[in-house]
């Protein structure tokens, strides 16, 4: 286990989230998987680490579901991580930072006790198309990329800090939620909240599976 206590950060999209799933999804049901998803994720830490989701103005607790602290911020995505890792140096770094993207839905507490784990200054979790779907931050040096292809941005970043750098692979955790083919994956290998909503809602179960077979060709 760590060596110091954890935070985990959840940055969530308030407004206009999973707008890659219209095709299949109304914006009603975007929302409601949203939702679910990131519960999802705060059930995968909770037991193990305090969390937070930074989030837009305007999230309102009830519709997240679970006890959790929220830090507001008007900032894109990049920039509001960035001010929070920020702050938290400047009240002397007390905690380790995890940074967990909310769409994660297959994530479990497994994943997350085996990122807790890794050694490094600074752990990152590559996502299947290049991005970073986590990242343990052990070092208060370190700032984040979250622009188009972040796993060889963050890499290199930590590498110019002199920072040790270790990667950690994972199936479940590479699988964010993003487009409709990513729903077979959802459904075929979560038994979380958001698998059991999207069953819920009228898709052809059977063309996602075709659209992911494709994919991965």
């Amino acid at each position: 286990m760590p060596h110091r206590p954890i935070q985990v950060v959840v940055p969530f999209k308030l407004n206009g989230a999973k707008s890659r799933l219209s095709p299949v999804l109304t914006p009603e049901e975007r929302r409601q998987l949203a939702f679910a998803m990131l519960r999802d994720v705060l059930d995968a830490v909770f037991g193990l680490c305090p969390a937070t989701i930074l989030s837009r103005p305007g999230l309102d607790i009830v519709d997240v579901g679970r006890a959790v602290g929220i830090w507001e911020s008007d900032l894109e995505l990049n920039d509001a991580i960035n001010a929070y890792l920020v702050n938290h140096a400047g009240s002397g770094w007390p905690t380790d930072i995890l940074i967990v993207m909310a769409d994660l839905a297959l994530l479990t507490e497994r994943e997350v006790v085996r990122i807790l784990n890794c050694e490094g200054d600074v752990v990152l979790c590559p996502g299947r198309g290049g991005g970073t779907n986590m990242i343990l931050v052990r070092s208060p040096k370190f700032r984040t990329c979250y622009q188009g292809l972040s796993f060889p941005k963050h890499l290199s970043a930590a590498k110019e800090l002199g920072l040790k750098v270790d990667v950690f692979d994972s199936f479940r955790a590479s699988c964010d939620i993003d487009d409709p083919s990513d729903l077979a994956e959802l459904i075929m290998h979560s038994r979380g909240s958001a698998a059991k909503i999207l069953k819920n809602f009228k898709i052809d179960l059977d063309g996602l599976g075709r659209a992911a077979a494709n994919k991965i060709e």
